[in-house]
């Protein structure tokens, strides 16, 4: 099986060091905000927990319930019944 080599670096010394161009985006957009609270595991797993035990993790308890907002809204999404059809229009015909 190919595998394709997506790396930037391709055919320098992999010990090389990655200067901060060659950083992926995905590392960048993430800083580090240390360990998330017992408290917030728990809240997320649908436990009882503390309002203040919350308040002390508020980013993250708002990061968590934006992203239940947007799965929720995901989950109603359906596919408007005409798209199956012209998609089967658009194949070729077999011969």
């Amino acid at each position: 099986m190919m595998q394709n080599n997506l790396d930037p670096r391709d055919g320098l010394d992999p010990a090389a060091p990655r200067t901060p161009k060659e950083t992926a985006p995905a590392e960048q957009e993430l800083a580090p905000t240390g360990r998330i609270s017992d408290a917030v595991h728990a809240w997320l797993d649908g436990e009882p927990v503390a309002e203040n035990a919350l308040s002390a993790a508020s980013r993250e308890v708002a990061f968590w319930k934006k992203v239940e907002v947007e799965t929720s809204a995901r989950r109603r999404m359906v596919t408007p019944a005409n798209v199956p059809a012209q998609i089967l229009a658009k194949l070729p015909e077999k011969r």
